[in-house]
């Protein structure tokens, strides 16, 4: 189904690096945050379990967190949509997600209970579902189409210099855990300044689309049946269904690296050492890793998306799941930390290509020009959802291979990442009505 343009408020689209820089900075704030929080609670967990039940206990509690975001995404988008606020539709929601998640900061550097360290992953994954839910809208809202394919890298590109960042603060307060999660704060509260001061001409507007939709006085009954119409519209598209598989498979392969990483570096690696370089602790060994990849990412990022705006969304995303595909198998296969460093540039050119069609392809494909939030949210439905399976299955997955033999478990995983990761790219040959 290809979509008609979309129509951006003039006073507050500006096709300069900036705006787009300004818009995408909240992504920067939350991947800086995932990306360290990722690496970080598997290690705090380890401190407080048997060491043959870390799996399974870190598994738990990131899939518990897993299963409220599946829904928390588009139910705040969707709120967001019929947000009639004078600051706006989603900005109010992105200053409460901020602030939420430098609570959830606050309570985790005071975490030393498991308990503790569930309520605080649970409240996180809350309040990243506040202000990501109804961010995801802004480029579809307000970057016209021939222009998305360039934001998407942008955002991408931002996505994958936060690593860089979060790995350069990982090396430096390895020791503090404590200054990790207030540094997060802080972070979020100046990245979502940033986007509402970017979208500050908006502040009393919205899109024309939405503008002109008239807000009608419903009983309870109609807006239960309007509500449930909205959340079942977006999945009558096929075009929305494959795009929306294709990227639930990516991010699952993501977070089965990202979560087990630090395990799979302690357990089958054990040595690392690269060159004149030699990481003291595993957590050290995998922050040393994804610097690689998320530089080499940002790279392709940047390039990446006016790629897709000239070629098309699919290509790269196709080509990009063949090298994530080509490299992972060997990276999971050949546990010598050399093997892998070697690996991880080329693992991150493809990462990096893929990010910046991927929030492109989804923009191309909304049904919708009303309910961009929510349909959004639903989109981000298939980047949280994954962690329920990464944390529940994919944990018993180790845990049953390591019973067979210490290490295959993780290996395993990480063939079961490179799979859907080629697969999450194949399905985009099924999409019809996009670039």
């Amino acid at each position: 189904m290809q979509q008609a343009e979309s129509p951006a408020p003039a006073t507050v689209f500006q096709d300069r690096a900036g705006w787009y820089w300004g818009i995408s900075a909240f992504w920067f704030a939350s991947s800086f945050k995932w990306f360290l929080i990722l690496q970080l609670l598997p290690v705090q967990v380890a401190r407080l379990v048997p060491a043959d039940q870390k799996d399974l206990w870190w598994g738990r509690i990131s899939g518990v967190g897993a299963v409220e975001a599946m829904i928390g995404p588009a139910v705040f988008g969707y709120w967001s949509d019929r947000c009639r606020s004078r600051w706006g539709r989603r900005q109010p929601f992105i200053a409460a997600g901020a602030a939420l998640t430098a609570i959830a900061m606050f309570w985790l550097a005071q975490a030393d209970r498991l308990w503790m360290f569930l309520i605080g992953y649970l409240l996180l994954q809350i309040s990243d579902d506040v202000g990501t839910g109804p961010y995801a809208a802004i480029v579809p809202d307000y970057v016209p189409e021939h222009r998305r394919g360039h934001a998407s890298g942008i955002l991408s590109l931002l996505q994958l210099l936060a690593q860089v960042a979060a790995a350069g603060a990982g090396f430096l307060l390895a020791t503090r855990p404590q200054a990790i999660f207030l540094l997060i704060a802080v972070i979020n509260l100046v990245c979502a300044a940033m986007v509402i001061g970017t979208l500050r001409e908006d502040r009393q507007s919205v899109p024309p689309t939405v503008a002109a939709t008239p807000v009608r006085a419903e009983g309870w009954k109609e807006r239960w049946r309007h509500g449930v119409e909205a959340w079942i519209a977006p999945w009558r598209s096929s075009d929305f269904r494959w795009v929306w598989l294709s990227r639930f498979l990516n991010a699952l392969g993501f977070y089965v690296i990202l979560n087990y990483l630090v395990y799979y570096l302690q357990e089958r690696v054990q040595v690392f050492r690269i060159g004149r370089l030699t990481p003291g602790t595993p957590f050290e060994a995998a922050i040393l890793l994804a610097l690689v990849i998320a530089l080499c990412g940002a790279l392709s990022a940047a390039w990446g998306g006016g790629l897709a705006d000239r070629v098309g969304r699919k290509r790269v995303v196709l080509g990009a799941g063949w090298v994530m595909f080509l490299t992972l198998v060997p990276f999971a296969l050949v546990p010598h930390y050399t093997v892998i460093v070697l690996l991880a540039p080329l693992f991150g050119l493809g990462y990096g290509a893929y990010l910046s069609a991927a929030w492109a392809l989804a923009a191309d494909t909304l049904p919708s020009r009303e309910d961009t939030g929510k349909d959004m949210g639903i989109w981000q439905m298939s980047v949280t959802a994954p962690q329920v399976i990464a944390g529940f299955g994919v944990s018993l997955l180790i845990y049953a291979g390591n019973q067979y033999r210490a290490g295959t478990g993780y290996t395993l995983a990480f063939l079961f990442a490179a799979c859907v990761f080629l697969g999450g790219a194949l399905l985009v040959r099924f999409v019809r009505g996009a670039r």
